[in-house]
């Protein structure tokens, strides 16, 4: 089985179509008006009558993503791939500098892993944090929303002592705070707040305030 045999089970015109439409608004995913919505017309539900096809074989599920880059891509592959092969497979995405590859990678994890129980979200943040630098490092801060503070806070401590991680880290508390599933110690995060420069012009400090007030008057 290849990306030919894939292409051909679902029409070879239908297949180019929906890596096209992926690949045009795989940039930002997730984070855009449309919700990180891949698919238009007959072409949406591809991923989806391929998952079957690619279970089981890692190389080419990936492969499948890396032309047709979409969430949908990835979200069956995390029930059966091997957890610690499939992480690292995830961390060269995240590493890309190309955001077609790794935006909706990030956005995976974000909404698989990282909002996980809490002993998951830690392993998975930790897995994916090891050595992390560069791309990988601010694409994982700025999705670290859901993680919970314990495991986090030694990188942000870390980062903090970098004035040009100083805007980076000033979302992460928005995210820990605003987030659905964010977790977030308000003391720790206050006192890491205190540490950084001025936050940067477009967060509403007066609401990040507030949801930090709030956190700890419920921890």
């Amino acid at each position: 089985m290849d990306l030919d045999d894939l292409a051909r089970h679902v029409g070879e015109e239908r297949f180019q179509r929906a890596c096209a439409w992926t690949v045009a608004r795989a940039p930002g995913y997730g984070r855009g008006p449309d919700g990180g919505s891949e698919h238009e017309d007959d072409t949406a539900d591809v991923p989806h009558e391929l998952s079957d096809l690619v279970e089981g074989d890692l190389d080419l599920a990936l492969a499948l993503y890396r032309v047709m880059p979409c969430y949908g891509n990835l979200m069956y592959v995390g029930h059966w791939a091997p957890r610690d092969e499939f992480l690292a497979r995830i961390g060269i995405l995240l590493d890309d500098p190309d955001p077609a590859l790794a935006d909706p990678a990030s956005y995976w994890v974000w909404c698989g892993p990282f909002e996980s129980d809490e002993g998951e979200s830690a392993s998975a943040w930790h897995a994916l944090r090891a050595d992390a630098a560069g791309r990988r490092l601010q694409r994982l801060i700025d999705i670290s929303g859901p993680v919970p503070w314990p495991a986090k806070a030694p990188t942000l401590v870390e980062l903090a002592a970098d004035a040009r991680w100083h805007p980076a880290l000033w979302w992460v508390v928005h995210s820990a705070t605003a987030d659905y599933f964010g977790r977030v110690d308000a003391p720790a995060a206050e006192r890491l707040l205190a540490a950084l420069g001025d936050p940067p012009p477009e967060l509403d400090v007066v609401a990040l305030r507030h949801r930090l007030q709030f956190a700890t008057r419920h921890e």
